[in-house]
């Protein structure tokens, strides 16, 4: 045999080399009985650290550090008969070794699917929590993953094409003097339009959904499944910890009124009063007027930013420029020439026309999300400078996602969120009596032009933006379970932790003080000094610090309202602090590309 074909070494016995063989396995085999727990608590230790149950966890195809899961519940929770639905699941295991449970999400909307969010999320949820909790999210009925889901209209071409081009994408255009008797006209025949567009996308959904499928869509639903998550993943008297943001207060709020005895550590910020929610008509005004208090203030403030920048941050601004007020002036007038005659746009994928609500909503979303103004600001300078309204068009649509072929866990795409977010929302809504008229679009003109009086540049723009309004039109209203609508002010055993911001356009302190004074000793307020929608605005580490106490360390503020003073100079400047994840900004349905 060739000792070098043979592996042995010239002048060495063959058994001593099999002795040394010997050697080294026997040292392998110790070497990897003591890895071996280090390797399994790094790939199967999350999925050990959750107690048996119903769901089959696997690591989630999109990004493996989460963990993805169905849980099937009762359709009916009081009736057996109903059936069941499946909720889409996903879990962000905290890596501490004291964990303190789990913490369930809400992302807002309502209509954002907290599975697909929770990848661009939970990871900034977990680090300011404490990463003591695994962050549990999930898709609320008729969203994302869950089944069944809204799909009303078969694919997100089908429902783009019946919005092109209508109030439904464009939102109103305010004419000059939306009080003269000309300018009350031109509002109501858009009205008209909105309510012929609900009643119209309310009959299809009845024939095919079903009311009694939508039915079961409400947040008090929400908060039955909740509540089955838990009992499922840490026991039957296990307290709820809770963590949201927009609607996700309301969701919060639900939590510890319906469940009060199961409430643990509940955040919320975005702050929407779940009383108005529940117990006003939102055609009434009376909610969108509280929720618009702040809008003109953090307008002033984005155009204080945008001069203070200067145009190497800021495109609106001009060197000549002598104050933000030249800023406004210069939107303003684009605003009305768009009035009298909307932009044609030819060089777009899909041409079109640019108008003055499409305007007014892209700033007012640009409000709400300081990561976005710099963007933003190219797109509505190229058009006011260049007459080039292409990519402020395309961002105004925010294109359809195209339906995707079913996946391996039968998912597709239909892209359809309006339509999800009114099955959560009409199923929360107070239904209209028999006896009680609908609202004519005269009546809903009438008191949107009362908001106007106090916010005239989007009291008429957010009423379109996001569908809430028509619930008297959708299947879905007054059917199900008998809808929760108070009251709102139980005595709960741990505070619940509210958080406003001094500039949040769409909700504002005022609706987190009304919050805060139904529930007295109950809660906590946290305020502080930054601009934007709920966690959608960059965070204080202020804010962070109190928060990280509060779920990690159980320590609660000593006094009823806590202030963190603003801790970035310049937010056009300072674009890193922003906490806006691109993952979330697709599913709010805002093209980020």
């Amino acid at each position: 045999m060739d000792p070098e074909k043979s592996g042995i070494a010239a002048g060495v016995p063959q058994q001593d080399t099999r002795r040394s063989k010997a050697t080294w396995n026997k040292t392998k085999a110790i070497f990897l009985a003591a890895a071996l727990p280090f390797f399994y608590w790094v790939y199967w230790g999350p999925l050990k650290s959750l107690p048996k149950s119903p769901i089959d966890w696997k690591p989630c195809r999109e990004d493996s550090s989460f963990l993805c899961g169905y849980l099937e519940v009762p359709t009916d929770y009081d009736n057996p008969s109903a059936g069941t639905s499946k909720l889409a699941l996903t879990n962000y295991p905290a890596t501490s070794r004291e964990r303190l449970g789990i913490i369930i999400t809400n992302y807002g909307g309502p209509g954002v699917p907290g599975r697909d969010a929770s990848f661009g999320e939970a990871v900034r949820i977990q680090n300011v929590t404490g990463n003591r909790h695994d962050i549990i999210s999930f898709d609320q009925r008729g969203l994302g993953h869950s089944i069944p889901k809204v799909d009303c209209f078969g694919s997100a071409l089908k429902y783009d094409r019946f919005k092109t081009n209508t109030v439904f994408q464009t939102t109103f255009s305010v004419p000059e003097d939306p009080f003269s008797g000309e300018g009350r006209a031109i509002l109501v025949e858009q009205q008209k339009e909105a309510l012929a567009l609900e009643e119209t996308q309310g009959a299809l959904c009845a024939e095919t959904m079903g009311a009694e499928t939508l039915g079961y869509m409400s947040t008090t639903t929400t908060i039955y499944d909740m509540e089955e998550i838990s009992r499922v993943l840490v026991g039957e008297d296990a307290l709820i910890n809770f963590y949201g943001g927009s609607y996700g207060s309301i969701v919060g709020a639900y939590l510890g009124n319906m469940l009060p005895h199961k409430a643990g550590k509940i955040y919320i910020d975005g702050i929407v009063p779940a009383d108005m929610w529940a117990n006003e008509h939102y055609d009434s005004q009376v909610l969108l007027r509280l929720l618009l208090t702040d809008s003109e203030k953090t307008y002033q403030l984005f155009l204080t930013e945008c001069f203070n920048a200067g145009p190497e941050y800021c495109p609106l601004c001009k060197p000549e420029d002598a104050s933000a007020q030249d800023i406004e002036q210069r939107i303003d007038d684009f605003v009305a020439t768009l009035q009298e005659q909307p932009m044609r746009v030819a060089n777009y994928t899909s041409p079109g026309y640019l108008t003055s609500g499409g305007v007014r909503s892209t700033l007012f979303l640009a409000l709400q999300m300081p990561s976005l103004w710099a963007r933003l600001t190219q797109m509505l300078a190229a058009a006011i400078n260049d007459s080039d309204g292409a990519l402020l068009l395309r961002f105004v649509m925010r294109g359809y996602v195209e339906p995707m072929p079913a996946d391996p866990e039968g998912y597709v795409e239909t892209g359809q969120g309006e339509l999800q977010r009114l099955a959560i929302s009409c199923g929360d809504a107070r239904p209209y009596l028999e006896d009680e008229p609908w609202p004519t679009a005269e009546e809903i003109v009438d008191k949107i032009l009362v908001t106007l009086v106090t916010r005239p540049r989007f009291g008429a723009t957010v009423h379109l933006m996001e569908q809430h309004g028509g619930c008297h039109f959708w299947p879905g209203t007054g059917a199900g379970p008998a809808r929760f609508t108070g009251p709102f002010n139980k005595t709960l055993a741990t505070p619940t932790l509210i958080v406003a911001n001094t500039h949040d356009p769409i909700t504002p302190y005022p609706a987190a003080k009304i919050v805060h004074n139904t529930m007295g000793a109950s809660s906590r307020l946290l305020l502080q000094g930054t601009i934007g929608h709920s966690y959608l605005a960059p965070f204080t580490e202020c804010a962070a610090q109190v928060i990280r106490s509060y779920f990690a360390d159980g320590i609660i503020p000593e006094a009823p309202e806590t202030y963190c003073p603003r801790e970035v100079e310049n937010f056009f400047v300072d674009q890193g602090r922003s906490a806006a994840h691109p993952k979330l900004l697709q599913l709010l349905g805002i093209d980020v590309d």
